[in-house]
């Protein structure tokens, strides 16, 4: 370059430095022509191909490398293909195979639903790119617990269905309360997560509240325990005279409530008319002992199936059920609905006792949940 247009200031240079420089320019390398650097980079993919056993560790490590510093001059069909073939690999390159995962669905497509040496890390954060990704790995032929956790923390609605309704997921039982709790107002979720084989007796009282009244009478079916032998051990150690209802607080999940006797019915619906329904409802607390906010709730759920499950504990009959849900139930209630005297019918004593002693002990819970959110001034509203 014998003078320089940016520096018009400079002296040009004399014949032997030009010289110099021509030598100097003409003994530096050629870059490879574009066309050649990709088909370079082809063939370099096609040794991340191979099985491990076919080139030294430390090669492959120096090739996984280098494929990752160069994987944005990597055109889509390469990368498909790569994706493809490393899906069914024993041992992928770790960090190209990352790389292939976390780019577009149509290229992580493979990985994300079939890779089957995916390490597990790679997936969660694979689950946190798009919702795309998220339904691809809720397909998956199996899910671990941690990928599953990460799936629903983005709360996609039809990822976790997809996740939901999928046998090979495994869930945690946080994640499936999570799951129960987030579940209201999303009617696809529901019966998925009653056919859930992780779903609890606890977890299955929860979502009882959320799901229509076919769904209710199968959680009733599926989940909800007679528990003949812990109620055949109660006796056999403390003798068939004890009371139920009077077992300790160790035991309150298979506490009987005291029946509901005529002259206790009185008196509830005596304070229901001469007060109010809530005058009743707090009589009917302080008589079998479970919280006038859960029974203000059973009361008030339009479905009926709560207060058919509080008639059957209280052993009260179909019609005396009907009479207790239209004073208790505020105005316009007519009684137990047909759906709900379906229920009755179904229900047996411990089942039901077993369920409101559930729903009371999650009532519980959140109200000092509430409280607590209170002092703390989150104001984060209860899941129950």
């Amino acid at each position: 370059m014998a003078h320089s247009p940016e520096r018009p200031d400079l002296p040009p240079l004399s014949s032997a430095e030009a010289a110099d420089t021509g030598l100097a320019e003409s003994r530096a390398p050629a870059a490879p022509a574009q066309s050649a650097l990709a088909l370079l980079l082809r063939r370099l993919a096609d040794l991340a191909l191979m099985p491990a056993g076919r080139i030294p560790k430390p090669e492959r490590d120096l090739l996984d490398l280098s494929l990752s510093h160069a994987y944005g001059q990597l055109d889509l069909v390469t990368k498909r293909r790569l994706a493809e073939r490393t899906a069914q690999m024993a041992e992928p390159l770790p960090h190209l195979t990352r790389h292939l995962a976390l780019d577009v669905p149509p290229v992580a497509e493979p990985l994300l639903l079939e890779g089957a040496h995916m390490p597990v890390s790679v997936l969660v954060e694979a689950a946190a790119v798009s919702e795309k990704h998220r339904a691809l790995l809720a397909l998956r032929e199996e899910v671990p617990p941690e990928l599953a956790a990460a799936i629903l923390h983005h709360d996609d609605v039809e990822a976790v269905y997809l996740l939901l309704a999928n046998p090979g997921a495994e869930l945690c039982p946080r994640s499936m309360e999570n799951a129960v709790r987030a579940a209201n107002g999303r009617e696809s979720w529901h019966r998925p997560l009653v056919l859930r084989a992780e779903l609890s007796t606890w977890t299955a009282s929860l979502l009882f509240w959320w799901v229509n009244a076919e769904l209710r009478r199968e959680i009733v079916r599926l989940h909800l325990p007679d528990a003949v032998m812990t109620h055949s051990t109660i006796e056999d150690t403390l003798g068939e005279a004890v009371d139920a209802a009077a077992l300790p607080p160790l035991l309150r999940f298979f506490r009987r409530l005291p029946p509901l006797g005529i002259e206790a019915q009185r008196a509830v619906l005596q304070a229901a008319m001469a007060e109010s329904p809530a005058a009743g409802v707090q009589a009917l607390s302080e008589h079998c002992g479970l919280r006038g906010e859960l029974l203000s709730r059973i009361f008030a759920d339009p479905g009926g199936e709560p207060a058919a499950v509080l008639a059957r504990a209280l052993g009260l009959g179909l019609e005396e059920a009907g009479t207790l849900t239209q004073m208790l139930g505020g105005p316009g209630r007519e009684g137990l609905p047909e759906n709900a005297a379906a229920l009755f019918e179904e229900l047996t004593i411990p089942r039901a006792t077993a369920l409101l002693q559930l729903w009371d002990e999650a009532m519980a819970a959140d109200i000092a949940e509430l409280h607590s959110q209170a002092l703390l001034g989150t104001g984060e509203e209860s899941g129950f």
